[in-house]
């Protein structure tokens, strides 16, 4: 199927190729070998593959970013008071990408320049993150980097960043792939795919895609009740935890 695909990018290039510039405005043509991903009782996580076709140069760079659905994460940093070590500070953010991975030819910083990735929006540092707590912070875009960089380094313990950058390898400058690890602890939803083709530091084209995840199984039905039926599943939990306590309290006093 993958191979299918692959013939089936690379006729196209081939066949744009004839067309006049102006009649077309990709030169790059992507797609994962899986778009749709179930998560259930049993995920583990999953293995991707990305590829594609490009109409390139000797010289060219990939630039892959894959952006997970947003969501709010609370970032807490402690301190030793009096030999007790408590929450001093709390910061949360707002609609930051629940994944982040970021996948390339060379070093990100031989590709383009940190200006460049700035107006794309590529980057931890460049993502324009809100902070609940700090609206000041945001509306003047000051966020302190060492904010940024323990973000950062948090969500690289939870594997939900991309901790390396690299991993598009590219065949005599018209085929590439690269493997994508999406990790058990990722969140359903719709998930955005960015392939850029930079040359001499500029990004000259870009191709879109995405990847759907969602719940299946008994979780999606246990999940989509409580949100369906909240009050059913509030008055169903607590009779299930007066049961159970009934029920060990039980087996105690017979032991």
């Amino acid at each position: 199927m993958i191979l299918i695909h692959k013939i089936l990018i690379t006729f196209t290039l081939l066949f744009s190729a004839s067309i006049p510039t102006s009649a077309y405005s990709k030169q790059i043509i992507a797609d994962l070998s899986k778009s749709n991903i179930t998560i259930t009782s049993g995920f583990h996580g999953v293995d991707l593959l990305l590829f594609g076709a490009v109409e390139g140069k000797p010289g060219d760079d990939i630039l892959v970013v894959i952006s997970g659905p947003p969501t709010d994460i609370a970032q807490r940093r402690k301190a030793n008071r009096a030999g007790i070590w408590i929450n001093v500070e709390t910061n949360v953010w707002q609609e930051v990408p629940s994944l982040y991975t970021i996948l390339t030819t060379s070093p990100i910083n031989k590709i383009a320049k940190p200006e460049t990735l700035f107006k794309l929006g590529i980057g931890a540092e460049n993502m324009k993150l809100k902070l609940a707590n700090r609206p000041e912070l945001t509306k003047s875009g000051l966020v302190p980097k060492k904010l940024i960089a323990a973000l950062k380094q948090n969500m690289n313990n939870l594997d939900l960043w991309s901790k390396d950058i690299g991993g598009v390898v590219v065949t005599k400058n018209v085929l590439f792939r690269a493997e994508v690890h999406l990790p058990a602890n990722i969140l359903s939803g719709a998930y955005d795919v960015r392939v850029l083709q930079f040359r001499d530091g500029i990004a000259i084209s870009e191709d879109n895609t995405n990847l759907l995840i969602g719940k299946g199984g008994l979780s999606a039905k246990i999940y989509n009740f409580a949100h369906e039926h909240s009050a059913l599943y509030g008055i169903f939990a607590i009779l299930f935890a007066v049961a159970s306590g009934w029920l060990a309290a039980t087996a105690f006093r017979r032991a």
